[in-house]
């Protein structure tokens, strides 16, 4: 039971690890040009900036959570896995909120990266 328990803390890791990881990111991505402007004006109870800052303590703390996956697993497993992870769901969800282009080449290299990541964990 310990070892199928230890699985699913690591699975529940890496998916803290990603969505963190992924909202921090839209999240910058989506408010940093407007948070600056606010910034500079030194208003910065505004939503952009507001909304910036969450993105980044998400981002900060996917690092936190990073750190405690390298503890628990091979470096040669955990990357790959979390940066395929960061990458699949990055892109997608670049494509559905912020209307990035998803091409069939992203498709494409998308699934053979998923496709790695079920090769990686199955071995």
């Amino acid at each position: 039971m310990t070892a199928l328990n230890d699985r699913y803390l690591d699975v529940s890791l890496f998916a803290a690890y990603t969505i963190a990881s992924v909202t921090g990111l839209v999240l910058l991505k989506s408010n940093m040009i407007a948070a600056v402007g606010f910034i500079v004006r030194l208003d910065w109870l505004v939503a952009p900036v507001a909304l910036a800052l969450v993105g980044t303590v998400l981002y900060i703390g996917s690092f936190a959570v990073w750190l405690v996956i390298l503890g628990r697993n091979e470096l040669s497993v955990a990357y790959p896995i979390a940066i395929g992870l960061t990458l699949v769901f990055s892109t997608g969800t670049a494509s559905v909120l912020l209307g990035e282009l998803l091409t069939l080449g992203r498709i494409i290299g998308i699934t053979m990266v998923f496709l790695g990541i079920v090769v990686i964990t199955r071995s």
